[in-house]
């Protein structure tokens, strides 16, 4: 049996510049290694036990890093080691290649949220016997003008689509959800906090926070001027699969 894998080729790395809340895209870059967090050990041995016993504690976040074709006239590279030397710290994305097209040399783009946007919308119950999508009905919350149409099978509401964020919540709106020939299905509204990235679901995406932590020009004879930059990853890197074509 064939297995499925994903090939490096046609991955892309974007990060959010805090001045401007643009997206920052990295460019032609050669690696990118090293963002995950170990979990360390929680010692929950107690004295009539007969070997020491642990839980899950904290993760750990490590050190990534990625290789990089210095290019002093890219404005994106003299931005990322400006940032770098300001210590800020970014929220960066790595788009996977499921959602490039080598034809075109494009790849699908991340957005950005907007505070006060709806940042998602959460099965709370599937419901039952759903022969068409019920209609989504998005009220409260102190916004307006957010909008998403329902997903069905099997007779069961399986997701959304939001189709406009809207505007102006100050609180998660209420969603209710009516027709489609079923009954029982609830969802739950959640509404961006902060500036964040808004991903289409048509690409692979590993998202995760960090500042940079060094910059190195790297001169060898024969060679391009490269960089290896360090990242200290904050927090837990979250993977978001591909489910859209």
């Amino acid at each position: 049996m064939a297995k499925n894998t994903i090939n490096v080729q046609g991955t892309e790395l974007f990060a959010i510049d805090p001045a401007d809340n643009s997206v920052l895209n990295v460019g032609c870059f050669t690696t990118l290694d090293g963002i995950d967090t170990s979990v360390a050990q929680v010692d929950v041995t107690c004295t009539t036990s007969k070997g020491r016993e642990y839980e899950a504690g904290l993760a750990e976040p490590g050190s990534a890093s990625f290789g990089l074709n210095i290019d002093p006239k890219n404005p994106v590279h003299l931005r990322l080691h400006q940032l770098k030397t300001a210590g800020t710290k970014l929220k960066w994305a790595v788009g996977w290649s499921d959602g490039y097209n080598f034809d075109t040399e494009e790849g699908i783009q991340p957005l950005i949220g907007t505070p006060g946007a709806l940042a998602a919308l959460v099965l709370n119950s599937a419901g039952t016997g759903y022969t068409t999508a019920p209609a989504v009905a998005i009220t409260g919350g102190g916004g307006s003008g957010a909008t998403a149409t329902a997903e069905v099978s099997g007779g069961k509401v399986t997701g959304f689509t939001i189709t406009n964020a809207g505007s102006g919540y100050t609180s998660a709106p209420t969603v209710a959800l009516t027709g489609g020939s079923g009954t029982g299905a609830t969802a739950r509204a959640v509404v961006e906090d902060e500036i964040d990235f808004d991903l289409p679901n048509t690409r692979t995406w590993l998202t995760f926070e960090g500042y940079m932590n060094s910059f190195p020009f790297t001169f060898g004879l024969g060679d391009v001027v490269k960089s290896t930059v360090g990242i200290q990853v904050s927090g837990e890197p979250v993977l978001i699969a591909k489910t859209s074509a």
